[in-house]
């Protein structure tokens, strides 16, 4: 598991839509313990905490 702000349960994944749906971009926010902007590469802080969603394989 990679210690990444994309992999912690409080980091909000930002999209853009497209159309008729809806695309991930690289960017979103954390919600804890303030609202931050962060990238979904961007490395953990120490409120990381591993999500446990996991994407359907399409």
């Amino acid at each position: 598991m990679e210690y990444i702000c994309k992999n912690c349960k409080h980091f909000r994944q930002h999209y853009i839509k497209f159309g008729e749906s809806y695309s991930e971009i690289s960017d979103g926010h954390c919600v804890y313990p303030r609202l931050k902007n962060r990238g979904t590469d961007t490395k953990a802080c120490e409120h990381f905490n591993e999500t446990t969603f996991s994407k359907k394989a399409d």
